[in-house]
């Protein structure tokens, strides 16, 4: 008895590629009915991407480049100085392990609130800061509940988040203060300032110390009739003299500029960055309109059907 016969089963790859084909072939049927719809979407986001890019205020950045000011010269014999006098140099406020200008207590003096805050309140920036809420000419807020008029503090926030950044170099050493800010000149003007102003409330602040220190040392100085601790006072009251007369002459007494800030070319801002949001904007409506167009021909296809 015959055993039945059935026709050769399809090869398996060649089935596969078969519908390869068939997908490809579909794939590009679609795109090419729907071309226009693809033409238009893309166009249509393209033209958003680069009018939002062109409406973009842009933004502009200014560094001032800084070396600290040199630390510790002639410590080591305060040090065995101040050690002679065991507490009264402490009580004097005598700082024997570091010199006038330190640089992580400058560092955080620059990013310090009562720093900011005072710089904003003297520039008067706070109309700046927040031009949508000025109403020029009344010269006023231009908002109605009192309450949300920024403060020192709102503005304090968003200066040392957004517009103030200060970055050290490990390797190096150096300090780059950096302004980013909507108008070039502004943003020079605030970066130069900023370190002039931190110089110098710290060489005030250094000579008030140093003043006290000296009066503190003179009344113990009379206190005493030992010859060596009479001796040993002198000694450090001449070492503070001397550095307050340093400070007193010396400008750059924390950041010694090395590169200040200079004023750039209006199209040299560090946002927005046009031609990248520019290219976003085709690519997104190439993938828009495509997908628009693969959902348009499945429902005409599921119409065609039912």
């Amino acid at each position: 008895m015959n055993s039945p016969s059935f026709p050769p089963s399809p090869d398996i790859q060649t089935l596969a590629a078969t519908d390869n084909e068939i997908d490809l072939i579909e794939l590009w049927r679609t795109l090419v009915e729907f071309k226009w719809t693809i033409v238009v979407t893309t166009l249509l986001c393209l033209a958003t991407a680069a009018t939002i890019a062109f409406m973009m205020t842009p933004v502009y950045q200014a560094d001032v480049l800084v070396a600290p000011a040199e630390e510790g010269k002639g410590n080591s014999g305060l040090a065995a100085l101040a050690g002679q006098l065991g507490g009264i140099a402490e009580l004097a406020g005598v700082n024997a392990s570091s010199g006038g200008s330190n640089k992580e207590t400058a560092i955080a003096y620059l990013k310090s609130r009562i720093f900011i805050e005072n710089f904003i309140k003297e520039k008067n920036l706070l109309p700046v800061l927040y031009p949508n809420q000025w109403d020029i000419t009344r010269n006023d807020w231009a908002v109605e509940d009192k309450s949300k008029i920024p403060t020192l503090w709102d503005a304090h926030q968003l200066f040392s988040k957004k517009v103030l950044s200060v970055t050290s170099d490990k390797k190096t050493g150096l300090i780059t203060i950096t302004i980013e800010w909507k108008n070039r000149e502004q943003a020079v003007e605030w970066a130069n300032e900023i370190v002039k102003r931190a110089n110098d409330h710290l060489r005030q602040k250094a000579i008030a110390e140093t003043e006290l220190s000296v009066n503190y040392l003179e009344s113990e100085l009379k206190k005493t009739s030992v010859v060596e601790v009479q001796q040993a006072i002198f000694k450090v009251m001449e070492s503070q003299i001397k550095s307050k007369m340093m400070a007193n002459v010396q400008e750059q007494f924390a950041f010694i500029v090395i590169d200040p800030a200079a004023l750039m070319n209006e199209n040299a801002y560090i946002r927005p960055k046009r031609q990248l949001i520019t290219v976003l904007g085709l690519l997104v409506g190439v993938m828009m309109g495509t997908l628009i167009a693969f959902i348009r021909s499945t429902i005409l296809k599921h119409r065609a059907f039912a």
